[in-house]
């Protein structure tokens, strides 16, 4: 079987892309299946610059053929996001249309290549992004869409419902996400699969690292990820701070990203930006804990980084994908408000029988839904049901 992945960008960089990336190079090492991606040249989802040569490239089994951008995000986009979040329901599809269009990244090669290649099923990720949004109705009786969608208003558009609608299939990242786009379009009726993502520990760690941060000596929980509004970095940065003040707890708070706003690093907590992947696992394995305040999760893969690193997890009550993880694994905590944070980062700082509890627990559920065997069986079923 041939299948093709549509993605903006290709490498350790943004959730869905990362997570697709990976699996496509667990297909291509099958036997029989034919593999490739398109992707842009870009690296950056605020701007889609090209920064990475076009052409073909090679890891492992897995040709990755990237394309150059031929518009990436416009100076009018801002004003048309405003519309969009402003109310869905009276946003005209020739406006929606323009917003994916500004929002980027355009790339007519890609388009192109996608319509000539001779894939059985194309799949494209995220939803939220011209490639999807833009490509995939031009081969809509080959295209599956993995949406990696959360609550957001963009979810709620019509031309949104029209593309989920036309696809030959949905691939989940979680029931909760199969559940929230259904409650939300009419397509119970669309073949699909609730597949998860696994993960690909490195290697290599950096043994040096912690020494450079100042972390050597020094307990600290984690927070990996978008350091944006959006996400619940700054929430989570007012909490920490209140905690400080409150508690005799001698955590830090480490946030391992890129901040959208300036964040100040001190005593209390520390930024630390640029990590390479390698870096982002030495901080994983030597962290209390793990923290996701965000409640905008179509997955969360980094709470299955944290059990197989050996970690429990904090996650915000508010995410339905996430506290369910939490739930079912029996991996952490979750909290709704600052009252139930206190109490939780109180309870993994002090107990470390609990802590080592939950994150066997959560290694555990990683092994048993989530394995690369498992995932690869569930794709490739899936495949051969719609192809």
């Amino acid at each position: 079987m041939k299948v093709d992945f549509v993605i903006p960008r290709y490498g350790p960089v943004g959730g869905a892309e990362n997570a697709v990336g990976a699996l496509a190079r667990r297909i291509a090492e099958i036997p029989g299946w034919q593999v490739c991606v398109h992707a842009t040249c870009a690296t950056s989802s605020t701007s889609w610059t090209n920064e990475e040569t076009p052409g073909t490239e090679y890891y492992g089994s897995l040709p990755v053929n990237r394309y150059l951008v031929n518009s990436g995000r416009t100076e009018i986009w801002p004003s048309l996001d405003s519309r969009v979040q402003s109310g869905t329901s009276s946003v005209d599809p020739a406006i929606q249309d323009e917003f994916f269009f500004h929002q980027g990244p355009v790339s007519n090669d890609l388009a192109g290549a996608v319509q000539a290649s001779q894939a059985d099923l194309v799949f494209f990720a995220p939803y939220l992004f011209w490639p999807t949004m833009a490509v995939a109705p031009l081969v809509a009786e080959r295209a599956v869409i993995i949406p990696a969608a959360h609550d957001e208003p963009f979810l709620r558009l019509s031309r949104v419902g029209d593309l989920l609608k036309q696809s030959r299939g949905l691939v989940y990242g979680s029931r909760a996400e199969q559940q929230l786009l259904q409650r939300t379009h009419p397509i119970g009726h669309i073949p699909s699969t609730v597949l998860g993502w696994g993960i690909e520990p490195p290697s290599a760690t950096d043994p040096e690292l912690l020494e450079s941060l100042g972390l050597a000596d020094q307990p600290y929980a984690l927070c990996v990820g978008r350091i944006e509004h959006a996400k619940g970095s700054l929430g989570l940065v007012d909490f920490w701070r209140t905690l400080k003040t409150r508690s005799a707890t001698n955590l830090r708070l480490v946030l391992v990203g890129n901040p959208s706003v300036e964040i100040g690093s001190d005593d209390d907590v520390l930024v630390a930006r640029g990590l390479s992947d390698e870096a982002k696992w030495s901080l994983l394995h030597h962290a209390d804990f793990l923290i996701n305040p965000s409640a905008l999760e179509s997955f969360s893969l980094v709470l299955f980084e944290a059990w197989t690193a050996g970690i429990p997890v904090l996650v915000n009550a508010h995410c339905e994908t996430t506290r369910t993880h939490v739930a079912e694994a029996q991996g952490g905590l979750w909290y709704r408000n600052y009252p139930e944070f206190e109490v939780a980062v109180e309870r993994l700082a002090s107990d470390a029988g609990a802590r080592n509890y939950m994150a066997k627990n959560g290694k555990i559920y990683t092994e048993a839904n989530y394995g690369w065997d498992t995932l690869v069986r569930r794709f490739t079923e899936f495949c051969e049901h719609v192809a």
